[in-house]
């Protein structure tokens, strides 16, 4: 039994520590090690003694829930409120998803998740699972983020006109002397180059990136029409680089942010009409 005790100590210790963690890095929330060990090591205890609580199922949820705020509370430093409520509730979401998660494997494996050997084992499943719901929901949220970002656009080369959609990345901070470069998928390719006019204006260029220097197949845009709300901003002589691959999923242009104000700007009722 004394060897039951600790191994129930030990898993509850490392995976509140893991499920805190977890929490703040997908909120983004600073925190220190220390803290949320402390707060760890109280969550094993509580662990220890929830079974022994003889008292409606209900009340006992309720309860669990309540030692859940606090241990994120414990366990940071908060800016406000609300940045305490978010965390909290991707803590408790977390530690339900990550319980469910591990009793439904072990059902299905025919496991018995009560013996000793289950129990002593429980960090290792519960880590993996910990570590895969908290790359969906950062996967999730960076998905939306991107969408938010991505709007209508039209690019035209030489006979060429077409139409796609365009994701502001601020971290494109590439230029081609004083031009702002904005990077294509490479299956448009194809469709912007598609007559004689477009493709003799073809050239290759040198390119600093944070890997160093890449030479990349570019053009000259004639025009580049960009619907941002009620209004489009039109530029003429961007460089337009094709990408070696995809440049992303949801989107096929990766835009230079100098390109989300211009002085060339139309109104609602004067957009330039989209050629497929």
């Amino acid at each position: 039994m004394v060897v039951y005790i600790e191994y129930v100590l030990l898993d509850n210790l490392v995976i509140d520590y893991f499920l805190l963690k977890a929490a703040f890095s997908i909120s983004k929330t600073p925190y220190k090690k220390i803290r949320i060990f402390l707060s760890a090591v109280l969550g094993a205890v509580f662990a220890l003694l929830y079974p022994l609580m003889q008292i409606h199922t209900v009340i006992l949820t309720v309860i669990k829930i309540l030692f859940g705020f606090l241990l994120v509370l414990i366990s940071g430093t908060f800016k406000n409120a609300k940045e305490y409520y978010i965390n909290s509730v991707l803590f408790i979401l977390l530690t339900f998803l990550t319980g469910g998660a591990i009793i439904g494997a072990y059902s299905v494996l025919g496991i018995d998740y009560s013996s000793e050997i289950s129990i002593a084992v429980m960090v290792i499943p519960a880590f993996a699972v910990i570590k895969s719901v908290t790359a969906v929901i950062k996967y999730i949220y960076r998905r939306k983020t991107v969408l938010s970002e991505i709007y209508d656009c039209e690019i035209s080369v030489g006979g060429s006109a077409v139409s796609l959609r365009g994701f502001f990345d601020t971290g494109n901070e590439l230029f081609d002397g004083d031009s702002p470069v904005i990077i294509v998928d490479k299956r448009i390719s194809k469709r912007l180059l598609s007559d004689i006019s477009s493709m003799m204006k073809i050239k290759y260029i040198t390119l600093k990136t944070v890997s160093g220097e890449d030479k990349m197949l570019s053009v000259k845009s004639d025009k580049i029409s960009i619907n941002i709300g009620d209004r489009i901003n039109v530029y003429s002589n961007i460089t337009v680089c094709f990408a070696k691959g995809s440049v992303g999923s949801g989107y096929d242009v990766i835009l230079h942010p100098a390109l989300m104000e211009g002085k060339n700007e139309l109104k609602s009722a004067e957009k330039v009409k989209k050629v497929s």
